[in-house]
């Protein structure tokens, strides 16, 4: 009765590998098709309509670019492309988190201290251009 109790644990093991195997997030070759990015942030100035973060390139120069709030909400049809992360006081510093799959821009993450007087927050009256945008091409490093 041991023997046969194992042999049946022993054959449901290798048939949930088996399955666990195919289904995932990867490609033919193994690897997986997401990828993110980490990028240091300076200043997330608020507006009404939207963010504009100022980021840090590669240590040299900065960069900026204009996040919609529309991005924030999410229908399944449409699916959410922003997400802010609170962040807890401590050692790590602000950073934005681009999501790419497949190649392409999936989302964003922005981990921020939640608190509006933090100096890492700031506002701007008004945004002109970028907030009909699709994805966060125009970000460099």
């Amino acid at each position: 009765m041991k023997k046969l109790f194992l042999v049946l644990i022993l054959i449901s093991s290798v048939f949930a590998g088996l399955f666990a195997a195919e289904s995932g997030s990867t490609n033919k070759d193994g690897w997986s098709s997401i990828s993110y990015e980490n990028i240091p942030v300076l200043k997330v100035m608020e507006s009404r309509d939207g963010y504009v973060v100022i980021y840090q390139k590669n240590k040299v120069g900065v960069g900026s670019t204009v996040i919609p709030k529309s991005w924030a909400r999410g229908t399944p049809e449409n699916p959410k492309k922003l997400k802010l992360r609170k962040l807890s006081p401590g050692l790590i510093k602000p950073f934005m988190t681009i999501i790419k799959k497949e190649g392409s821009f999936h989302r964003v993450y922005l981990t921020l201290p939640m608190d509006k007087k933090d100096a890492v927050w700031g506002s701007v009256k008004e945004i002109k251009e970028g907030l009909d945008k699709e994805n966060l091409d125009d970000v460099t490093l």
